[in-house]
C-alpha cells in the first residue's frame, strides 16, 4: 500500500512541477512518467505489489477515462455554442489532420521500413488511418478551456474542435479500421497460431475425454446418465487448412515461442527464482528478437552471451598473473553471478520452448514443410542450451568462488520460492488468513533480499 501511495504522490508531483514550475505540459510529463515507471519501476517492485498496482491503475484509468468524457460533454453543453460554419471547419480540420498524418508517414516510410520493427506498405496504411484521439486530447483541451489567460472564443473553439475530432475518429476511423484490416489481409490469423490453437484445444478435448472415462469407473457415480454429461465435453476441433509459407511460418512460431519465454521469465521472477536484473536483461533480449519480427534465429542472443563472456581486458590480464584471476573471482563476483543467473534463466526458458516445439510437432496437422521448420527451431533452441551449459562449466573452473556463491544463491531462491508456494496453499486452504499470509510473504521477502544485498553470501 505504501508503494502505491508513493506512486500516486509521484504522479501528482510530476504534473504539478511540469505544469507550474517548468512550464511544460503536465499531461505529457505524466505520459513520460508512466512509461518510465512501466519500464524501470515494475521489475523493482515486489511481485504482489505489482499485481495490486496493475489492478488499481486499470480501475483508476477506466474511471478517469469515463469521467473525462462525461465532464467534457457537460462543459461543451454549458460553454460552447456552435454553428453550421463551425461544423464545416471541424470537418476540414478532421480531413486536414488525416492528410497531415498520411504525409508524415509517407515521408518517413523509407526510414521506418529499414529500422526497428520494420514497416510494410499495408502496415503504414493502417498506421495512417488508425490515429484515434481520446482522453489524452480531451484532457489537454479541458485544461485550455480553463486557462483564463487565453481569450474565451479561442478556448471554446479549441474545446469544440478537440471534442469533435475525438468524436469523428471514434465514429469513422475506429469503426472502419476492422474492414480495412481485413481488406489488407492483416486480420488473418497466422498459420502457427492456428496450429497452436488446434493443438491446445485437441489436448483439452483429449484430457476431458480421458477424465470422463475415469469418472465412469467411480462407484459413487453409477446412477449418472452419461449421455447428458457427454454433451458438456468440449467440441472436437477439425484441424485447420493452412496455406504453408515456410518463411512466414518460421517467424510466426518464433514469435509464439518468444511470447511464452516472456511470460515464463516474469513467472520465474515473481516466484523468486531469478532476480529483477536478470529478468530485465532476458526481456531486453526478447525485445531485440521482436524488433526483427521473428526473422532472427532464436540462438542469436548476442547481448546475453556477450554479457556472460569475459571482457577482453580480463582475458589478457589473466595471462600475466594468476593473482589477478583470484582478484577477479572476488571483486568481479557480481557480474559473474548475474551471468550465471542469466544462463540459468535462459536454460529454463529454452527447455520450455523445446516442449512447445515438440507440442507443435506432435499435432496431426503438421505437414512436411512444418516439420522442417520445427526441426530447425529445435536446433536453434538446443544451441542456446549448449552455450549456457558451457558457460556454467567455464565459470565453475575459472571462478570457483563466484560459482559456489551463485549456486548457493540459487539454492536459497528455490528454498524461499517453495516456502512462498506453501504459504499460498495454506491461504487457499483457509489455514491462515489473508493478513497472516501477507505478513509471512513480507518476512520471506526480507530474507530473500539478504541474498542480493550481501556482497558475499558465503562465509
Amino acid at each position: 500500500m505504501l508503494q502505491n501511495s508513493v506512486m500516486i504522490l509521484s504522479a501528482y508531483m510530476t504534473f504539478v512541477i511540469a505544469q507550474n514550475y517548468l512550464e511544460v505540459s503536465g499531461v505529457i510529463a505524466l505520459v513520460g512518467f508512466g512509461l518510465t515507471v512501466s519500464y524501470m519501476g515494475r521489475p523493482r517492485l515486489k511481485p504482489q505489489v505489482n499485481k495490486f498496482m496493475r489492478q488499481f491503475w486499470e480501475l483508476a484509468a477506466h474511471i478517469a477515462n469515463t469521467l473525462i468524457f462525461i465532464i467534457v460533454g457537460i462543459v461543451i453543453t454549458l460553454k460552447v455554442d456552435f454553428s453550421w460554419m463551425d461544423l464545416l471547419i471541424l470537418i476540414c480540420v478532421y480531413a486536414g489532420i488525416n492528410i497531415i498524418r498520411i504525409l508524415i508517414i509517407t515521408i518517413f516510410y523509407p526510414i521506418m521500413k529499414r529500422s526497428g520493427y520494420g514497416l510494410s506498405v499495408r502496415e503504414s496504411t493502417i498506421l495512417s488511418w488508425g490515429g484515434l484521439r481520446g482522453a489524452l486530447g480531451l484532457t489537454m483541451a479541458l485544461m485550455v478551456s480553463y486557462t483564463f489567460s487565453i481569450p474565451e472564443p479561442i478556448r471554446r473553439q479549441v474545446l469544440f474542435l478537440t471534442a469533435g475530432i475525438v468524436t469523428l475518429t471514434l465514429t469513422i476511423n475506429a469503426t472502419t479500421i476492422g474492414w480495412l484490416l481485413r481488406k489488407l489481409g492483416l486480420a488473418k490469423i497466422p498459420s502457427s497460431k492456428l496450429l497452436l490453437d488446434y493443438s491446445v484445444k485437441e489436448q483439452l478435448y483429449e484430457g476431458s475425454e480421458k477424465y470422463l472415462k475415469d469418472l465412469k469407473q467411480k462407484e459413487a457415480l453409477e446412477a449418472t446418465d452419461w449421455s447428458i454429461v457427454e454433451q458438456f465435453l468440449p467440441q472436437k476441433e477439425i484441424y485447420p487448412k493452412m496455406p504453408v509459407r515456410t518463411k512466414d511460418v518460421m517467424a510466426d512460431i518464433r514469435l509464439r515461442i518468444l511470447d511464452r519465454e516472456r511470460s515464463l521469465y516474469w513467472s520465474l521472477y515473481t516466484n523468486g527464482v531469478i532476480s529483477s536484473g536478470t529478468q530485465r536483461r532476458l526481456n531486453a533480449a526478447i525485445d531485440e528478437q521482436y524488433d526483427r519480427d521473428g526473422k532472427k534465429p532464436l540462438c542469436d542472443r548476442g547481448d546475453i552471451f556477450e554479457f556472460c563472456e569475459e571482457p577482453s581486458w580480463i582475458i589478457s590480464m589473466k595471462f600475466f598473473s594468476r593473482f589477478f584471476q583470484k582478484w577477479v573471482d572476488i571483486y568481479y563476483q557480481d557480474r559473474i553471478i548475474l551471468g550465471y543467473d542469466l544462463a540459468r534463466g535462459l536454460i529454463i526458458a529454452q527447455k520450455e520452448s523445446l516442449k512447445l516445439v515438440n507440442e507443435f510437432g506432435s499435432s496431426e496437422a503438421v505437414s512436411t514443410e512444418y516439420e522442417s521448420c520445427l526441426s530447425l527451431l529445435q536446433v536453434e533452441i538446443r544451441k542456446n542450451i549448449t552455450r549456457a551449459s558451457n558457460f556454467f562449466r567455464k565459470i565453475s573452473i575459472d571462478y570457483p568462488k563466484s560459482y559456489k556463491e551463485a549456486v548457493a544463491r540459487k539454492s536459497v531462491r528455490l528454498l524461499l520460492s517453495n516456502e512462498k508456494k506453501r504459504i499460498e496453499q495454506f491461504k487457499e486452504q483457509g489455514l491462515i488468513s489473508w493478513e497472516e499470509a501477507e505478513q509471512m510473504v513480507n518476512d520471506l521477502g526480507e530474507r530473500h533480499n539478504k541474498v542480493f544485498t550481501s556482497h558475499q553470501f558465503l562465509k
